[in-house]
């Protein structure tokens, strides 16, 4: 874990919360320099934040995570971003390809509730450390919002994360939906054209439904473990400590 005490974590969070979000990103390329990332998803909040990347001419790596289970759109965003701006763009992948997970497992780990935590574990979660693991204390940057509810409620925007040693960086933590989407507009960014089409929240394609007229943002995420009439079923990936990883 970094030496950084709790005072001067929350010391941090005090000089950050003032600022614009590009001016978050530009204190913490200074303040980190080469154990800065991007964590990107290729949804809209990935999209700010490659572009604020993009603008700061930022030389971070620029972290996707190819779970070999991504819907066609997503894995196109990637590649438009990468050859649009030039970013630092490195796809990480898991150790088993699909058909090694299933025959190691004798299931696809995503049908049922005692095999998803893992799935996402070793196709999300154990490449992302594996990838950070040769640095001292890495700060992982992230589109994550407080607006967004649930465990993002109270997100900070610096956060311990210790299974790296190093920090959660969440630069767009005050935002909300209509600043995401006026940035996207005011610099004429391409978005996953999947949100046109009802997925506010863009997981792996087995994983992932729309979303009805009404329903949470999330309720798109996991559908299919969802006991009928009841709202309980799996949120978050974990890739993010503060969504639950690691506890």
């Amino acid at each position: 874990m970094t030496d950084l005490t709790s005072d001067q974590w929350a010391e941090m969070n005090l000089l950050l919360g003032p600022l614009p979000a590009e001016e978050r990103v530009g204190w913490a390329a200074r303040r980190f320099g080469d154990d800065l990332v991007l964590l990107a998803s290729m949804q809209r909040t990935s999209v700010v934040l490659m572009h604020m990347f993009f603008t700061l001419g930022l030389p971070s790596e620029v972290l996707f995570l190819d779970t070999g289970y991504h819907f066609a759109e997503t894995l196109r965003m990637r590649d438009e971003y990468q050859r649009r701006f030039r970013l630092n763009l490195v796809t990480l992948y898991p150790e088993l390809t699909i058909e090694e997970q299933e025959t190691r497992y004798g299931k696809k780990l995503w049908t049922c509730a005692d095999g998803q935590p893992e799935c996402c574990r070793l196709r999300k979660e154990a490449p992302l450390l594996a990838h950070l693991r040769g640095r001292s204390a890495p700060v992982v940057a992230n589109g994550l919002r407080r607006e967004e509810g649930g465990r993002r409620a109270w997100l900070p925007a610096l956060s311990p994360d210790p299974r790296t040693g190093g920090f959660q960086f969440s630069p767009l933590f005050d935002w909300t939906e209509e600043q995401v989407r006026a940035c996207i507009e005011a610099h004429a960014l391409p978005v996953h054209p999947l949100h046109a089409q009802g997925y506010p929240s863009i997981g792996c394609y087995p994983c992932t439904t729309p979303v009805a007229p009404g329903e949470d943002p999330r309720a798109g995420r996991w559908r299919h473990l969802r006991p009928a009439q009841s709202d309980d079923s799996p949120q978050y990936c974990n890739v993010n400590f503060t969504d639950g990883a690691g506890i």
